[in-house]
């Protein structure tokens, strides 16, 4: 059943009904990329693209949407991953106002909080 969800989800999203948001972190220092990355969210599907890094991986963090905002209750993160440039994952059932950061090199706690302030989507 999952399955027949999910691929509910790939249809609507590539007949262009399911409305689509792209974030993307790019940051470059002397012309050179630090980190570049992608995310595509359509509905309840996040793609996730690692599309340079200067160390050659994109460290990802993925927390709840409140953390963009109120930096309050953002432990533990919703999930953390690391990607080889060039790759891609695509993942499902994340919350709507989920909130991210990326950057070429491992993070220690609460690192997020810089990028994310400069992300945050003003509240409705």
């Amino acid at each position: 059943m999952d399955k027949l969800i999910l691929l509910f989800h790939l249809l609507l999203s590539v007949t262009g009904l399911e409305p689509t948001r792209t974030v993307v972190t790019h940051e470059l220092a002397h012309g050179i990329d630090l980190i570049y990355s992608k995310i595509q969210i359509s509905g309840e599907l996040a793609t996730f693209r690692c599309l340079r890094s200067q160390s050659g991986l994109c460290h990802f963090t993925v927390l709840p949407g409140s953390c963009s905002t109120s930096h309050v209750g953002c432990e533990p993160p919703i999930t953390v991953f690391t990607m080889r440039q060039g790759d891609t994952l695509l993942l499902t059932r994340l919350p709507d106002d989920f909130a991210s950061c990326v950057t070429s090199a491992p993070t220690a706690e609460g690192a997020c909080a810089q990028q994310l302030a400069g992300t945050a989507r003003p509240a409705p």
